[in-house]
């Protein structure tokens, strides 16, 4: 009867058991001014370390820059004229080791949107109601640029967390899989045993 009972409670076991994501490495990348920071781990606690980081031209597969993750994890880089030139959208390439892969991809508009015409700043107050329309427009376009810069700052601490939010350490179901597995091998192996008996 219990020998009976071995290929069903094998398939139980399988049919069961959540899919184990025991290395799953992941990257989460955002820009700070013209620097584009990526944080890189396999879980909050366990960082990437020596990882190779490839940045690509998004369309074409053009790589444009590669380095290394340090202690922490993370890379940093200056985003590259050329995507600037050519309104790229980058996607950033993870490679940790042992095949562990994984990417993100960073709009233009993200880093480039600036594209206001530059207006020097005067040292003396202006009145607003007094300006020509077409100084009033550049005026805007200097604010407009001022504001977006420190939300960018202001963002910056929150787009690291949220990198950190997608590192999730393995918990209790995936801990469940991992016991569901090697009670499953346990069946086969008793099942395979007492076949030759």
């Amino acid at each position: 009867m219990i020998k009976r009972l071995f290929p069903l409670l094998f398939l139980l076991v399988f049919c069961l058991s959540a899919p184990a994501h025991a290395h799953k490495v992941n990257i989460f990348a955002y820009v700070e001014g013209d620097t584009v920071h990526a944080e890189c781990g396999f879980s909050k606690t366990k960082r990437v370390q020596g990882g190779s980081v490839h940045v690509l031209d998004a369309e074409t597969g053009a790589v444009l820059l590669s380095g290394v993750t340090d202690d922490n994890g993370s890379f940093s880089f200056s985003i590259p004229q050329e995507a600037r030139d050519k309104k790229m959208n980058l996607r950033l390439v993870l490679d940790a080791s042992q095949g562990h892969r994984s990417e993100w991809v960073i709009e233009y508009s993200e880093y480039g949107g600036g594209d206001e015409p530059v207006v020097e700043e005067s040292a003396a107050p202006v009145e607003v109601s007094s300006l020509p329309v077409e100084n009033a427009e550049k005026l805007e376009n200097v604010v407009r640029r001022a504001v977006k810069k420190v939300v960018v700052e202001e963002v910056a601490p929150l787009k690291k967390m949220i990198a950190e939010m997608h590192n999730e350490d393995p918990g209790l179901k995936e801990v469940a899989a991992g016991f569901g597995y090697l009670i499953g091998i346990a069946g086969i192996i008793a099942y395979l045993r007492s076949r030759k008996k």
